[in-house]
C-alpha cells in the first residue's frame, strides 16, 4: 500500500515538470476559418504556403523571454466603446433620477387635487351662484382652494409634459445599450 502512495507521489512531483512539445500549425481557408494542426501533411496544399508554425510557451521561455508585443489598437478601442457604455449608463441613471422625482412630483399632486375635490364636494352647497340683487347678474362663487387648484393643474401639466422627452430619451439609451 505504501509503495502505490510513494509512486502517486512522485507522479504528482514529476508531473508539471513533463512537458508535451508538440509542433502546432494554423492556416486560414478562402471562407476566413482558422484551422489547427499538429501534423503538417495534414494541411492541404493549396494552404501550404500558409501553413504557420505556432511557438508554444514552453519554446518561448526556451528561446529567452521576448517582450510581449505592443496591444494593436483593438484594445484602444474596447476602451473607447467601454468608456462610451460608462457614459450612456450613467446619463440613464441620471435621467431615471428625474424621471422619479418628477413621478413623485406628479403623484403628490395628483394626491393634493383629490382632496381639494373632496373638501369641494362637502361644501358644495356654499359655492353656489347666486343672483346679485342689486344688478339681476349672475354671481359665480369661488372655492377658497380655486388658486391653489389651478396652480397644481398648471404645474401638473408642466410635469406631464416634462416627463415626456425623458421617457424617449430613455428608451433611446436603453436601446442603444
Amino acid at each position: 500500500m505504501w509503495r502505490i502512495w510513494l509512486f502517486l507521489f512522485f507522479l504528482v512531483l514529476l508531473a508539471p515538470r513533463v512537458s508535451i512539445s508538440a509542433e502546432i500549425y494554423r492556416w486560414t481557408d478562402d471562407k476566413g476559418t482558422v484551422h489547427f494542426t499538429d501534423d503538417p501533411t495534414r494541411i492541404p496544399e493549396r494552404y501550404s504556403h500558409q501553413g504557420e508554425r505556432i511557438h508554444t510557451p514552453e519554446e518561448k521561455k526556451a528561446a529567452g523571454a521576448q517582450p510581449s508585443p505592443k496591444p494593436d489598437d483593438r484594445s484602444d478601442r474596447v476602451k473607447a466603446y467601454l468608456k462610451e457604455m460608462d457614459k450612456k449608463i450613467e446619463e440613464k441613471k441620471k435621467i431615471e433620477r428625474k424621471i422619479s422625482a418628477l413621478e413623485q412630483e406628479l403623484a403628490s399632486i395628483r394626491e393634493r387635487l383629490k382632496v381639494i375635490e373632496e373638501l369641494e364636494r362637502e361644501d358644495f352647497q356654499y359655492y353656489q351662484p347666486f343672483r346679485d340683487r342689486r344688478t339681476g347678474n349672475w354671481v359665480r362663487v369661488g372655492t377658497p382652494y380655486y388658486d391653489e387648484r389651478v396652480r397644481l393643474d398648471r404645474r401638473r401639466e408642466a410635469v406631464e409634459k416634462e416627463l415626456i422627452p425623458l421617457h424617449e430619451e430613455l428608451s433611446k439609451i436603453n436601446r442603444s445599450l
